[in-house]
């Protein structure tokens, strides 16, 4: 995947979003240069791999690394971008980038996000793409509950800052609770963990 492509489909967030700080959360720039870029490896599971340099912006949250809008993340989100239809729901503000090419998308009827922590979407709300039924929603997605009877055809969990195999009981209880909430009688209708299949790979290879 291209850069030029990642770039087309996602906004680069460094210029919607200036550094800032508010409670637990923090947007940074970084710079990213060619000797970065030479030593990341897909392997190692690197922000950098597949990345061009330059500037890029990154969310910290408690003085962790919880996203980046570098070039991996681009590209490993965008099967659920393609994916989204209908009525979305999605554990995991972030950076807000993945919301940009799923709101102009014209099959997608609504987005809700579960946001933990509230100065995460304070820091980046005034970015948020201009969609009438996009709904920012601050709480804990393993507690939160959907208003009785709603369903949504695309569901998506984002919450992790690394791609660790101790990311799947997580993974896997988030699965189970919102599997009825899936709404199968959309044949196009989709759930998935960010690189889940990624972290059973690593779980596999070091068992």
């Amino acid at each position: 995947m291209s850069r030029q492509t990642s770039r087309e489909t996602y906004p680069i967030m460094a210029d919607l979003l200036a550094p800032a700080e508010q409670g637990v959360a923090k947007v940074e720039h970084i710079l990213v240069t060619k000797e970065d870029v030479a030593r990341a490896s897909w392997g190692s599971v690197d922000r950098y791999a597949a990345t061009k340099p330059g500037r890029y912006a990154c969310l910290m949250v408690n003085g962790h690394l919880m996203m980046t809008d570098t070039d991996m993340e681009r590209i490993t989100n965008l099967d659920f971008v393609r994916r989204a239809t209908g009525d979305v729901l999605v554990a995991g503000l972030g950076l807000g980038m993945i919301l940009h090419p799923i709101c102009a998308k014209p099959d997608v009827r609504s987005v809700t996000v579960i946001e933990k922590y509230a100065e995460v979407t304070d820091l980046v709300r005034a970015s948020l793409p201009n969609h009438r039924a996009l709904h920012v929603v601050t709480a804990d997605i393993f507690a939160w509950k959907p208003v009785k009877g709603v369903k949504y055809d695309t569901i998506y969990f984002d919450i992790w800052p690394d791609l660790s195999p101790d990311n799947l009981p997580e993974m896997a209880t988030l699965h189970r609770k919102f599997s009825p909430r899936l709404n199968r009688a959309n044949p196009e209708c989709w759930m998935a963990s960010w690189r889940r299949d990624y972290c059973r790979y690593l779980a596999e290879r070091y068992s």
